[in-house]
């Protein structure tokens, strides 16, 4: 089977990357705002300045906890059918988006997102069947903001059997969330060997770790529980003009907090979401471009050269509507990016300035035609249909041959894309594709349910968040 794949950088080139990430790492250093992950570099042999939080960490440092941290990671489900491992084997999609706003399907208005919105994306990501994972797809702005996480990663839980992967900015908010994944589950041993949540920790460009984060990923590395570090330096802006100088920053931000988690928890398992941002300079915002996708797959060869599972936004798009613009910027980042089997690919359900319903539905068929792409063609005897091409002769036809009932399933076949005459079209209603999400995505709403967490754990639960509130409110 002859299936398409990219690369473009060299060994040579790969390696550079590599070596100018440990240079970095030990002449210019990284600052870490935690006490706690500072003792951890020092006495491993870092050398640390505690009044400046800097630390430059030994090359050697770096290549141990490359050796320990583990090439297979396994992402468990609260509903075990949809439990995964990220091995680099095949890819698995993440629906995400940027809270806290949403995009209304009905009246195309942008504005906050509410409790009921987030439940809803929740069922939508729970049908999709390309959906293995999601993010917090908004922000319910009458929670707490010390709450908050918590009650995110709950309310997803509760909403979806599937895996779930979230934020955590301080070490209370980690315990609790560790605690009420752990009742789920049956115990913190249980949940050791099925995580059902993962956290990611966002390093701040350039070279800088938050303290809060770091503390919080600790209590994750010590439970067992998947980290995903996700640095996200910006072309001349937070890094250097160049893609290679960014991809640098990136790799030396993410090699700094593996570090960190191998020496809290030998094997702690690791996850890289290197994101490498491109900047409109006019303005000073971030852009989609063709080179963030370039520097993507870059550090996604560097990250095959470690061995370690990787994240990569996958569906990105900067279009503000459901519209042609979100269509093609989707694609033609998501093809690409698959082509080097990203562990995860992100960005199901997000447009430029939030999440969309609809477009969650519009991405799963986006994700269907490119897997159907990545699976590439057969050339053997069966398929040259040598035999079959003689038979029918010039002028016939292969509808009513065996070989044809035999393979004609092969071909990609969509669920809500287009592919009638113009005349079958207009009978139809003349829909656009955002008008069949539309329907389907009210099809979804109206008819599925999610599997729930039993009541005695529910009760549980709400001990657990009682008890939270008591603490951090």
């Amino acid at each position: 089977m002859s299936k398409p794949s990219i690369n473009f950088l060299s060994q040579n080139e790969i390696e550079s990357i590599h070596d100018g990430s440990l240079k970095v790492l030990e002449r210019t250093g990284v600052k870490v705002m935690s006490k706690q992950a500072l003792d951890l570099l020092k006495k491993a042999g870092a050398k640390v300045d505690y009044v400046n939080e800097r630390v430059t960490i030994p090359r050697n440092l770096v290549e141990e906890a490359l050796e320990m941290a583990p090439k297979a990671v396994k992402y468990a489900a609260r509903n075990p059918k949809y439990d995964f491992v990220l091995d680099k084997k095949k890819s698995h999609f993440c629906a995400t988006a940027n809270p806290p706003l949403m995009i209304d399907g009905e009246t195309g208005e942008c504005r906050y997102s509410t409790a009921e919105d987030i439940i809803d994306c929740l069922v939508v990501a729970d049908y999709l069947n390309h959906v293995d994972m999601v993010w917090p797809f908004g922000t319910d702005l009458n929670v707490p903001g010390p709450m908050l996480h918590i009650l995110d990663m709950y309310t997803a839980l509760l909403h979806t059997g599937k895996h779930f992967e979230g934020d955590t900015v301080t070490t209370a908010e980690a315990k609790y969330q560790l605690e009420i994944a752990a009742a789920i589950v049956g115990g913190k041993e249980e949940l050791k060997k099925r995580p059902i949540i993962s956290m990611v920790i966002c390093t701040i460009s350039p070279l800088m770790l938050d303290g809060g984060m770091t503390d919080a990923s600790i209590e994750y590395a010590r439970a067992g529980v998947p980290v995903v570090i996700y640095p996200m330096p910006a072309v001349g802006q937070l890094s250097p003009a160049t893609m290679a100088g960014t991809m640098v920053v990136n790799t030396a931000e993410f090699l700094a907090g593996l570090v960190i988690q191998e020496l809290a928890s030998p094997g702690a398992p690791v996850a890289w979401a290197p994101s490498c941002g491109t900047v409109n300079y006019k303005t000073g915002r971030r852009k989609w471009s063709p080179e963030s996708t370039l520097m993507s797959l870059g550090v996604g060869q560097l990250a095959r050269r470690y061995g370690l599972p990787t994240q990569r936004g996958g569906l990105g798009s900067s279009s503000k509507l459901l519209d042609a613009q979100a269509g093609y910027q989707k694609a033609i980042s998501l093809i690409p990016s698959l082509l080097l089997t990203p562990d995860v690919a992100g960005g199901i359900a997000s447009l430029g300035p939030g999440t969309c319903l609809e477009i969650m539905v519009i991405d799963n068929e986006i994700i269907d035609y490119a897997l159907r792409y990545l699976e590439g063609l057969e050339v053997n005897d069966d398929t040259l249909a040598l035999d079959v091409i003689d038979k029918v002769g010039p002028g016939g036809h292969f509808l009513g041959e065996k070989h044809t009932l035999q393979h004609f399933r092969e071909g990609w076949m969509p669920e809500i894309t287009d592919m009638e005459t113009f005349e079958v079209w207009q009978g139809k209603g003349s829909k656009s594709i955002a008008q069949i999400a539309k329907e389907k995505t009210r099809e979804i709403l109206a008819t599925h349910k999610v599997e729930p967490i039993p009541q005695d754990i529910q009760n549980e639960v709400s001990k657990i968040l009682k008890k939270a509130e008591a603490e951090l409110l």
